[in-house]
């Protein structure tokens, strides 16, 4: 009887508050695959206002950029995952750092290369991402599929500029056969389609980039030059405007067609036509310098 009497007087001075852990541990956070990441720190605070996770990682600086926004992505995915908080059961802030070195990282200043910071659990995660962009591998990935036409020794070549932001791309006008050898005759419309497929795939694709110079080869002399800014691009419009007049133009001929008062033959010169007079439109719109053409080009 008397040692219940003290227990309860125990508990009753102790106020019978259940203890929370100041700090819990979970497992390391697991970088995507073929990433090599470490990490330094890891706290998780049972704070009063919710769960808070600081996550302090290194990795190479040479790290690629696309590589470094999956892993920020795959470890704020981990990261919200964690359970057993004291309010919410699950974490109400986070915030990811990865720097250059374990010395940066221990170091926790603001020199980090990629952060990831999320300030509630009902808000959205505000990405940073510091690493120059892999503007070559960019580019390549853009074109891969029209560079199939390519073989033997021909092969489009590209240089790209991550400060910048700048491409050129030297493009080598090859049959359609397959035989890895220059086109016999360049025509107006392979060279202005291939300037105009690879400068819009440049600027549409790779949302970053600032200006795109395109050089057409022809039997090993530069015959096309031309190179343009995001804004000259914007400005020119040129997918729209090649819609509304070549497509419109090519429009009037189906009933003279179908009614066989024109021949095929005849429709396909003149779109050729009514094409360098568009292309010409287009050139003219930008400065002398920046387009070079050879004479049959013109």
């Amino acid at each position: 009887m008397c040692r219940s009497i003290l227990l309860i007087t125990i508990l009753a001075l102790t106020g019978c508050k259940k203890q929370t852990k100041e700090q819990l541990y979970f497992d390391d956070l697991r970088p995507v695959a073929g990433v090599k990441m470490e990490m330094v720190k890891d706290i998780n605070l049972n704070r009063p206002t919710g769960g808070e996770i600081t996550i302090f990682a290194a990795a190479d600086p040479e790290i690629d950029r696309d590589d470094l926004d999956q892993t920020l992505q795959s470890f704020l995915r981990q990261a919200k995952a964690r359970r057993g908080f004291a309010k919410g059961n699950r974490p109400e802030k986070v915030d990811i750092r990865v720097y250059t070195s374990r010395k940066a990282a221990e170091a926790g200043g603001d020199d980090w290369l990629a952060r990831v910071e999320l300030a509630s659990s009902t808000s959205e995660p505000s990405f940073t991402n510091r690493q120059k962009p892999p503007l070559l591998k960019w580019a390549k990935k853009v074109l891969k599929p029209s560079m199939a036409q390519f073989t033997k020794d021909l092969k489009a070549q590209v240089l790209a500029d991550p400060i910048k932001m700048t491409v050129e791309v030297t493009w080598p006008f090859v049959d359609d056969e397959g035989k890895g050898q220059y086109v016999e005759e360049l025509s107006y419309e392979k060279a202005t389609q291939a300037f105009y497929a690879t400068t819009r795939e440049m600027f549409d694709k790779i949302p970053d980039v600032k200006k795109v110079t395109f050089i057409g080869k022809h039997k090993d002399e530069v015959v096309m030059k031309i190179w343009m800014t995001r804004d000259q691009y914007t400005a020119l419009n040129m997918t729209h405007y090649l819609e509304t007049e070549l497509h419109a133009f090519q429009g009037q001929f189906v009933e003279l067609l179908a009614s066989k008062q024109i021949t095929e033959k005849e429709v396909i010169k003149k779109t050729r036509k009514r094409r360098r007079e568009v292309f010409r439109a287009i050139f003219d719109r930008l400065p002398k310098e920046q387009v070079q053409l050879t004479k049959d080009l013109q």
